[in-house]
């Protein structure tokens, strides 16, 4: 065999074995993109359930989510930033869950509850009523929204 024609072998080789190398540096960095985008959810939920550790702020969001329009001006303001503050957070994480190629649907579920929790209060739903005639979120965000309350409902009323 020719020199020339191993040398052409070794070199075919050698370019499938880059294009392994970076189609794996490419998985890599994809994962690594991905538990980094987790991280940023999980922590800002985090935060975001943190904030009761005030208990003054606590004793706040009882009252806001017992009845919204008790409120002043002021604490509906603070109670209705902080409701849509949850809304994003859950938003983001379904956004990023559905670009999964294997959905966290365990931790879809636990997301969903606790943000079910947010907006079924008397308060929580009053202000989400609110925050739907205001139009303060991108059209598609009412309708995942209003989809997980219903789905909640379901399995809140479903009989066991």
């Amino acid at each position: 065999m020719p020199l020339s024609v191993i040398a052409d072998i070794v070199a075919a080789l050698a370019i499938v074995l880059s294009l392994c190398f970076v189609a794996w540096e490419l998985h890599q960095t994809r994962v690594q993109s991905e538990l980094s985008n987790w991280r940023e959810i999980l922590a800002s939920l985090t935060e975001f359930k943190a904030i009761t550790n005030d208990l003054g702020y606590a004793e706040f969001l009882i009252r806001a989510h017992g009845d919204y329009h008790a409120l002043s001006e002021a604490e509906k303001l603070s109670f209705g930033k902080y409701c849509e503050q949850g809304v994003h957070i859950v938003g983001n994480f379904l956004k990023h869950n559905e670009s999964l190629p294997r959905k966290l649907e365990g931790l879809e579920q636990a997301i969903a509850v606790h943000f079910a929790e947010l907006l079924t209060t008397p308060g929580g739903a009053a202000w989400w009523v609110e925050a739907q005639k205001r139009g303060i979120f991108m059209p598609g965000t009412y309708t995942v929204t209003n989809k997980l309350l219903a789905d909640h409902a379901r399995r809140v009323t479903k009989p066991t």
